[in-house]
């Protein structure tokens, strides 16, 4: 069993690298079970007709759009990450402030993947 999930979030540097590595985690976890998925359904695959095909193919394009929305979120954090490490290094040279600052637009993607991970796993995240 894995360690608890973060239900408290404190917007500062440490408390988000937490909680984005835990929406890293859950995305690969994601993106696994959709590979391991296609490719089971890919080795069981017995098509007979043209019907047969259509569905197995209806169904490998919903996975493939899963596995194509973890990517497009760990991009995303990727991207939130290198800005707080941005951030955290033009402090560190001019003061000792650990809290860093993000855009408009950092903050609504927090907020977004606070969602989705609320929606998710039915969990009520605290932001402080």
């Amino acid at each position: 069993m894995g360690r608890p999930k973060k239900t408290k979030i404190n917007l500062n540097k440490n408390s988000l690298q937490d909680f984005m590595q835990e929406i890293y985690n859950d995305c690969v976890n994601v993106m696994n079970s959709a590979r391991k998925e296609l490719n089971e359904r890919k080795s069981r695959a017995e098509i007979e007709d043209i019907n047969d095909e259509s569905m197995i193919g209806k169904v490998n394009n919903d996975t493939l759009k899963i596995i194509e929305g973890t990517i497009d979120r760990k991009l995303a954090l990727a991207k939130l990450q290198s800005q707080i490490v941005e951030t955290d290094n033009k402090d560190t040279e001019t003061t000792t402030n650990d809290g860093g600052s993000l855009s408009d637009d950092d903050k609504s993607l927090l907020r977004d993947l606070f969602k989705e991970q609320k929606e998710k796993n039915n969990i009520d995240y605290d932001l402080d």
